[in-house]
């Protein structure tokens, strides 16, 4: 069936690609954000996702049946302001929730972190279900959110899907992530540019290509209930890399980029997040496997800037 799917913060990193993905499928997309389009192939609206009453003139106005709640403040940019990370985080994700509820939507996708994890969560190799004690705003912010879906699929309330996403490499600019170095590396390669990198050279984060965190997302919601074998969100990852490494890849296919390591309040929130991601349970519970790796992922995405 053709969903008419309401994507809020749908202007970020992650948005444009799932529009396109999921138009292409047939489905009729409303692509909701705070800030002014400058090109997009959808409906639009204005949308803060603290307003209640917009959401619901929203969702009845364009009869919407499902919702991808990409509306958040990043890792960085969060601990800039915690307060206003967690109000907005928090009070956002149960906002969208309230509004399904109460206009019968069955079904959300909302994606979580790897920041959901801390220190004490085995870094080396992160199982779907370990430990947490986030050190970011964000992450403290999407764990709650977390349970709080814990909360509602458990009860059978509504059915909330997610993934927990690693750096996620894309050509779009990212805005106010721990792991932003990823796509500003390929940025600058691409214009000649030196880079001064606020991680250490030999600090190893697991990422992916933006094509498999859609592919993996939307196989996730389409997926039959009776084969999610969880209540909380799935772990996903496909590459891990470091700056240097990032760096020789970049290089290695033609390019001759100049990186400087100067490591700033980024690296402590890198060093509490994993280093390798066992995400085998979304493996084998739709049957997923990522098609590119480290090199395919720095071509194809250095090719499109």
């Amino acid at each position: 069936m053709n969903n008419r799917i309401l994507i809020t913060g749908a202007l970020g990193q992650l948005g444009e690609f799932f529009i396109n993905s999921l138009t292409k499928a047939g489905n009729y997309i409303l692509a909701t954000d705070i800030k002014k389009p400058n090109n997009i192939s959808c409906d639009f609206e204005f949308y803060d996702i603290l307003d209640l009453e917009k959401g619901n003139e929203l969702i009845k106005k364009y009869r919407i049946n499902q919702v991808y709640n990409f509306a958040a403040i990043l890792s960085a940019k969060g601990e800039s302001n915690p307060m206003s990370t967690w109000y907005i985080n928090n009070s956002g994700f149960m906002n969208i929730i309230k509004l399904c509820i109460d206009n019968n939507i069955k079904k959300v996708f909302w994606p979580s972190t790897i920041a959901v994890f801390g220190k004490n969560s085995n870094l080396d190799f992160v199982n779907n279900d370990e430990p947490m004690f986030p050190e970011t705003m964000y992450g403290v912010s999407k764990l709650s959110c977390e349970k709080a879906m814990f909360y509602f699929n458990s009860k059978k309330i509504i059915d909330i899907r997610s993934i927990r996403f690693p750096g996620i490499v894309s050509s779009t600019k990212p805005g106010g992530g721990t792991t932003d170095y990823i796509v500003d590396m390929l940025f600058s390669a691409k214009n000649n540019e030196n880079y001064n990198c606020f991680l250490n050279s030999e600090t190893f984060l697991p990422m992916m290509h933006i094509d498999d965190a859609i592919e993996a997302s939307i196989k996730l919601m389409n997926a039959d209930k009776k084969n999610i074998s969880i209540n909380y969100p799935y772990n996903i990852s496909s590459f891990e890399t470091s700056p240097s490494k990032w760096n020789n890849i970049i290089n290695s296919i033609g390019y001759d980029l100049n990186v400087k390591y100067k490591p700033d309040y980024r690296q402590k929130i890198a060093d509490s997040w994993p280093k390798k991601i066992d995400d085998s349970i979304l493996r084998n519970d739709i049957k997923w496997e990522p098609k590119f790796n480290d090199i395919d992922t720095a071509k194809l995405i250095i090719d499109s800037i």
